[in-house]
């Protein structure tokens, strides 16, 4: 009697599967897109420059602001569709793309007050003009999506998608400004000297979560072979990420000094963006 059962309910089993695996299809694709990122930020560098030797030294200050925006690019994208019924399924997608940094900047404003050579004080303010910002950020993002699908002509679909998503992202910016200052006793009179430092910094890596929504129109070429045009929004929380001084030869102050006197903090980050993509995908 229990063999029977059992053979009755394989037999009931494999009826029911037999059905959905005719439906279940796979899609796998890759595809270029053009990325519109969000990250729009700044960063303020404010700090009192120092002297060397110390016991001249009265008063200092250095201000700038830096404006980092990232610019539209291109990017890259693959992904792998699920259908287990015809019109539902699953999507696993995958996303890259590097935008640059750009931004034009204010002047870079510092000043020194020090005893001369009868301890009266002395100033020596400047503006120097500073060239507009550079960089990049590092994106890739994962995403794993429910997918809708709706045919509105014989060979032309439309796809919804949306699901749960993750940012890994990291980057380097320029320029930050940092200036040193050596008084030096020439005969009767004290001379003023020094430099400054136009550093890049890095930020990074850092891992977000967030969400992805699109549309697709799908174009079947053949039985095997589809082009699509999308369009999607990607959105995750804003980062604060600590910033770094990438090391130059041309820096011969050591970077944990200039950090310091600086305080180097961090820069508001966002990973969000929104892109079209150009595809192909290969029915199997």
């Amino acid at each position: 009697m229990r063999r029977n059962l059992a053979i009755v309910l394989a037999a009931l089993a494999l009826g029911l599967a037999s059905p959905l695996a005719a439906q279940i299809h796979f899609e796998l694709g890759f595809g270029w897109t053009l990325v519109g990122p969000s990250m729009s930020t700044t960063y303020v560098n404010q700090y009192k420059p120092a002297l060397t030797p110390p016991d001249r030294y009265v008063d200092s200050s250095a201000s700038q602001t830096v404006r980092f925006n990232a610019k539209t690019t291109y990017g890259l994208n693959g992904f792998f569709n699920v259908f287990f019924t015809e019109n539902f399924g699953l999507q696993v997608l995958a996303d890259y793309h590097r935008p640059s940094l750009g931004g034009s900047n204010d002047p870079y404003l510092v000043g020194m007050e020090f005893l001369a050579f009868d301890d009266t004080p002395e100033t020596y303010d400047r503006s120097i003009e500073w060239e507009n910002s550079t960089g990049n950020i590092t994106e890739t993002t994962f995403s794993l999506n429910a997918l809708a699908h709706f045919r509105i002509a014989d060979h032309l679909s439309l796809n919804l998608s949306a699901g749960p998503s993750v940012f890994h992202f990291e980057g380097q910016a320029g320029h930050i400004g940092y200036t040193y200052f050596d008084l030096a006793l020439v005969g009767t009179t004290y001379e003023l000297s020094g430099g400054t430092y136009r550093m890049v910094v890095d930020f990074g890596p850092e891992t977000k979560y967030g969400l992805n929504a699109g549309i697709e129109a799908a174009y079947e070429a053949t039985r095997h072979v589809i082009f699509a045009l999308d369009l999607r929004w990607f959105g995750a929380p804003k980062a604060d990420l600590a910033l770094h001084v990438v090391e130059d030869e041309i820096i011969t102050v050591p970077i944990e000094e200039i950090e310091s006197r600086i305080g180097l903090g961090t820069l508001s980050v966002n990973p969000s963006y929104i892109r079209a993509g150009l595809a192909i995908r290969f029915i199997f």
